[in-house]
Order: structure tokens, then C-alpha cells, then sequence
């Protein structure tokens, strides 16, 4: 077994029992155990789980913030449709801002090809990525940078993010609830993302159904900040229906 295919059945078996078993693992994946350790040590560093006698423990709450990598390797191909929908929202002339996230990475992929737009981030993979672009005007966004969500953040970066009005502007989230709206675990995050939606014209919120009617521990978008929500076509249709119904715009891709 391939070693992404592995680890993603692993990362499923965590999010199905909150906790995995080194020697059961082995037997279903037909690997070694010292193969197992060294995924689950990789998961360790990366924030996600905590390594206890025998196996793991999936990490829980709501300031728990997963690293890149991880939220990388899950749901690829969802996000890839939710980023070459939200590239279409793009007309030339257009200034658009892309978040932080897994999701929004995608989005700088998708827009590689876009011709007479500006793009700002606070992203390094997204910058990283539109470094290339001939036709693309890229202003990165200063701060302090934090490894685990890839990117820049602060007062700095608040302070930056005001003298700039955004004609659309990409936002991640961990999670989304019809009362509580976009949330993040992150406060310095959080703070960056609301300084970000007080900015744009438009607010589009790209999230895989994983996050849909998951609370994390600070607000970044009410639901009247957000005006549309793009999410892949597993997402739970009662709320959907509810978000629509609070006067939201979504699309399911």
C-alpha cells in the first residue's frame, strides 16, 4: 500500500474511533509495525494525535489547530472542484484576497492562469505558487510567521490588510455553524480573518462538508458577513437548506 493511501486510511480510522492501535493497524493495512510508529510519530509532530501505549489518541477541542500537511492530505480532490469553482468568481480587473488553508491553496492553482488580477496573501504556500504568474499582480502580506497554518499574522498584518479594500476575498475556516457562523481555534488567526472580512465587498467561504456544523473556539464571520459558501456535494442537505434559508448563497460543487 502506497504511502499517502496508508496514512489516509489511518487518519480515517482515527477520525472513525478517536484512537488506533498500532497492532491492529498492521494486520489490516498488511504493513510492519515499526511502518504504523513511524506514521503515527509523523502525525504526533504534526499536532494531531498523541502517541500513548500500544497506539494513538486523535486530539480534540476547540483551539486544537491541525498542521498544513495534514489538512492537505484529506479531501484532495473536493477541494479542487470547490477551487476551480471559486476561480470562475474571478473577473479580470478584480482585487481578491486568499486565506490561509489547505482549501485556499487550491485556489492559487486554480487562478495560476487568470490574466490583469491582483492577488494579496498572507499565505506562503499561495505565494509561493502565484511567484510564477506572469499576468498577476501578487502583494504578500507582512507579519509574524506561525508554522502550523503556513502563514503570516499580527497586528502588522491587521494593520496592512486596512489600507486595502478587496473586491472578493477567499476565507478559510475550521469550522461552520448556523449560529456561531465561520470559526477558528486560533485567535491571532481569527483576529487576521476578521480584519480580512471587515475589507472585502464579497466574503466567499470555501469549506469541505467535514467542517459543516463543526464549533471552533472564536468567530470569524457571522453569517451576514458571509455572502457565499462553497462546499463539495457530500455536505449534510438540512444544513444546507438552513443556511439558505438565513439568506446565504451556496453552492455545492
Amino acid at each position: 500500500m502506497k504511502t499517502i493511501k496508508r496514512r489516509k486510511e489511518i487518519l480515517d480510522q482515527l477520525e472513525k474511533n478517536n484512537s488506533v492501535n498500532i497492532a491492529e493497524l498492521s494486520e489490516i493495512l498488511e504493513v510492519s509495525s515499526m511502518t504504523i510508529r513511524r506514521d503515527l510519530s509523523l502525525f504526533a509532530e504534526q499536532g494531531v494525535v498523541t502517541l500513548v501505549h500500544g497506539g494513538a489518541v486523535l486530539n480534540r477541542g476547540a483551539t486544537l489547530l491541525h498542521s498544513m500537511p495534514f489538512r492537505e492530505e484529506k479531501l484532495r480532490k473536493e477541494k479542487s472542484r470547490i477551487a476551480s469553482f471559486c476561480a470562475n468568481l474571478i473577473n479580470e480587473g478584480s482585487s481578491i484576497f486568499i486565506d490561509c488553508g489547505s482549501t485556499t491553496k487550491e485556489i492559487a492553482e486554480a487562478v495560476l492562469q487568470k490574466k490583469n488580477i491582483v492577488v494579496m496573501t498572507n499565505s506562503l504556500p499561495v505565494s509561493n505558487i502565484l511567484s510564477t504568474a506572469k499576468n498577476i499582480k501578487l502583494i504578500m502580506v507582512p507579519g509574524v510567521f506561525r508554522e502550523k497554518p503556513q502563514g503570516f499574522f499580527g497586528q502588522m498584518t491587521s494593520e496592512f490588510i486596512s489600507k486595502f479594500r478587496i473586491d472578493i476575498l477567499f476565507l478559510g475556516a475550521d469550522g461552520l455553524d448556523t449560529k456561531q457562523g465561520a470559526t477558528n481555534p486560533d485567535i491571532v488567526d481569527a483576529e487576521t480573518k476578521r480584519s480580512l472580512v471587515k475589507q472585502a465587498t464579497k466574503v466567499v467561504l470555501v469549506v469541505d462538508h467535514t467542517k459543516l456544523g463543526v464549533s471552533s473556539f472564536m468567530t470569524v464571520a457571522t453569517l451576514k458577513e458571509i455572502d457565499t459558501i462553497v462546499t463539495d456535494k457530500d455536505a449534510d442537505p438540512e444544513m444546507i437548506e438552513e443556511l439558505k434559508n438565513q439568506g446565504v448563497e451556496v453552492f455545492l460543487v
